[in-house]
C-alpha cells in the first residue's frame, strides 16, 4: 500500500497514551495512529452499510415481498421446517 506522509497536531496527552501503545506493541507511532484511524473509518462506513439496510427492511413492502420470497422457498424446499 502506498504511504503519504501528513503533519497532524494532537493533545499531550493524546500522544502519550499513542506512544504508550506504540511502545507496548513494538510499533511505530505512526502505525498505531495509522491502524486505530483505519478501524475508525472501517466502523463508519459498517455503519453507514448497517443504517442503508435497516432503512431498506424498514420499507413494508420490500418486508412483505422478502417474507413471500421465504415462504415460496420453503414450500420447494427440503428445509427441515424450523422456526427460528
Amino acid at each position: 500500500m502506498a504511504m503519504k506522509k501528513i503533519a497532524i497536531s494532537l493533545p499531550e496527552p493524546v500522544l502519550r497514551t499513542v506512544d504508550q501503545i506504540a511502545q507496548h506493541q513494538r510499533e511505530s507511532r505512526s502505525h498505531v495512529i495509522a491502524t486505530i484511524l483505519s478501524r475508525v473509518a472501517r466502523l463508519k462506513r459498517d455503519r453507514d452499510i448497517t443504517a442503508q439496510i435497516d432503512a431498506l427492511f424498514s420499507d413494508g413492502e420490500i418486508a412483505a415481498e422478502q417474507k413471500r420470497t421465504a415462504d415460496e422457498f420453503l414450500q420447494e424446499s427440503s428445509w427441515p421446517r424450523e422456526r427460528w
